[in-house]
C-alpha cells in the first residue's frame, strides 16, 4: 500500500513518449549517417593509400639499386643468380618470402608473412630483379587512428543530434499537449456539470415510472394506453441510466489521462468474482447464465488501482452479456501466464471479426456487421486505456463455436 506503481502512472503521458520517439528517430538516423560516413571514409582512405603505396613501391623497385638506400616505409630486396640482399630492418620471414618470388612475377603483387599481406612491386633491370615491399603496418596504424577519431566525432554528433531531437520534439508537441490538456479539462468539467442534472432526471424518471406503474395496476391489464405509457417510461429510465454511464466513463477517461493514483496490490481473481456476483441478476434478466470460473484461483495479484481495474472487468462482462443470445452463458476465468495475470471473459454471441478488433477499441465504435455488430461506446476504449495504464494489454479472440473472448493481461505483482 502507498507505493506508486510504475506500470500505473509511468506511461500515461503520450506526449512525453512522442518526444522521446522523435529523439530516438533523430539519433538513429544520425547514427546511420555516421556509420555510412565511417565506412565511406575507410573505403576512400584505403583506395587512396593503396594507390600511393603502389606508386611508392613501383618507384622504389624501378629506381633504387642499393638495398641500404630504400626510402622510409619500404624495404628493398635485390635478387641475383648468386643469392639475394635485403634491407636490414626487413623482417626475416618477409625477406624470405620476397626472395622466393618466382622469375615470372612482375609488377604489382603481394607477399604473405607474419600473418599479413604486404604490398610489393617486382621489377627487372639489367638481369637483376628488385622487389620493393611496403611496410603495411604504417597504413594500418594511420587507418585505425582515422577510424577512431571519426567514430569519436560521430558519437558526439549522435548524442548532440539526439539531444536536439529531444528538445525539438518537446517543443513540437507542446502546443498539442496544451490542446489535449484543454480538451481533458473540458471533458472533466462537462462531465461534472452533467452528473448532477442527470442524477435529478434519473430520479424523476424513476419516480414517474412508479406513478405510471401504479396507475397501470389500477387500470388493469386491459388498458393498452397505460401499458404503452409504462413501456415508454421504462425506456426513459433505461436511456437516462445509459447517458449517466457514458458521462461517468467520460469523467473516468479524463481522470485516467492526467491524475496519478496510488497503486495497491489487487487480487484480480477475487475482483472478477465480485463483478460476476454483482452482475448475476442483470445477466438473469437478459436470459444469460453468468458462470464464475475464477473462484479458488490464487496468486493472481497485480499492482494497480482497484476502482479502475474493477471498472474494466465490469465493462467486459457487461459487454459480453449484452451481446449474448438468450439461453447462452458467459464464462469468466482467471490465471497467471508468463508472468502476467489473465482474466478471460468468454461469450457465445455474434463474435467479432479480426479486422474489427483494433477499430472496436476506439470510442463509440461499431463493428462492420451492420446493426447486429458490436457497439461498445466508451466501454472497450476505456478498458484499453485502463489496461495500458497498468502496463498490460487487451486481447480479443474468437471463441470456438462462435462468440468472442476478451482477455485482460496485466503484469503480476512481485511476491510479498
Amino acid at each position: 500500500m502507498g507505493r506508486r506503481s510504475r506500470a500505473a502512472v509511468g506511461e500515461r503521458d503520450p506526449l512525453r513518449r512522442a518526444s522521446r520517439s522523435v529523439a530516438l528517430r533523430v539519433g538513429a538516423t544520425t547514427a546511420l549517417v555516421v556509420l555510412l560516413a565511417i565506412i565511406g571514409t575507410a573505403v576512400l582512405f584505403d583506395r587512396q593509400q593503396l594507390a600511393e603505396i603502389r606508386g611508392r613501391t613501383e618507384t622504389t623497385a624501378r629506381t633504387a639499386d642499393d638495398v641500404v638506400d630504400a626510402p622510409p616505409g619500404t624495404w628493398l630486396v635485390k635478387l641475383t643468380d648468386s643469392g639475394h640482399e635485403a634491407t636490414r630492418s626487413m623482417p626475416p620471414e618477409l625477406a624470405a618470402a620476397a626472395s622466393a618470388v618466382g622469375p615470372d612475377v612482375s609488377g604489382a603483387t603481394s607477399l604473405t608473412a607474419d600473418g599479413r599481406s604486404w604490398p610489393a612491386w617486382v621489377d627487372r633491370r639489367e638481369g637483376v630483379r628488385y622487389v620493393a615491399v611496403y611496410d603495411i603496418r604504417l597504413h594500418t596504424g594511420e587507418e585505425q587512428r582515422l577510424l577512431v577519431s571519426t567514430a569519436a566525432a560521430g558519437l558526439v554528433g549522435v548524442l548532440l543530434a539526439a539531444l536536439t531531437g529531444l528538445l525539438a520534439g518537446r517543443r513540437a508537441v507542446r502546443p498539442l499537449g496544451e490542446a489535449m490538456e484543454l480538451q481533458r479539462q473540458f471533458v472533466a468539467d462537462a462531465s461534472h456539470e452533467l452528473r448532477t442534472p442527470l442524477a435529478v432526471i434519473s430520479t424523476r424518471a424513476q419516480m414517474l415510472r412508479r406513478h405510471v406503474a401504479a396507475d397501470a395496476a389500477v387500470a388493469g391489464g386491459g388498458d393498452s394506453a397505460a401499458a404503452r405509457r409504462l413501456a415508454e417510461v421504462d425506456q426513459l429510465v433505461h436511456d437516462t441510466q445509459a447517458m449517466a454511464d457514458v458521462v461517468s466513463d467520460l469523467l473516468l477517461s479524463a481522470q485516467l489521462e492526467h491524475v496519478d493514483e496510488v497503486a495497491e496490490r489487487v487480487d484480480l481473481g477475487a475482483l472478477a468474482s465480485e463483478v460476476v456476483t454483482s452482475l448475476m441478476p442483470y445477466a438473469a434478466d437478459h436470459g444469460v447464465t453468468l458462470v464464475d470460473e475464477v473462484a479458488g484461483a490464487g496468486g493472481v495479484a497485480v499492482l494497480g488501482v482497484r476502482p479502475s481495474l474493477r471498472r474494466s472487468v465490469l465493462a467486459l462482462v457487461d459487454n459480453a452479456i449484452a451481446h449474448s443470445e438468450k439461453g447462452t452463458q458467459v464464462e469468466v476465468r482467471s490465471g497467471v501466464e508468463d508472468g502476467q495475470v489473465r482474466v478471460d471473459v468468454v461469450d457465445h454471441g455474434h463474435g467479432v471479426d479480426a479486422a474489427d478488433v483494433e477499430h472496436l477499441s476506439r470510442r463509440f465504435s461499431r463493428g462492420d456487421g451492420g446493426s447486429g455488430g458490436r457497439r461498445v461506446g466508451l466501454g472497450l476504449a476505456l478498458v484499453t486505456q485502463i489496461v495500458r495504464s497498468h502496463g498490460g494489454r487487451l486481447d480479443v479472440t474468437e471463441t470456438p463455436g462462435g462468440g468472442a473472448t476478451f482477455s485482460l493481461l496485466i503484469p503480476a505483482a512481485a511476491p510479498d
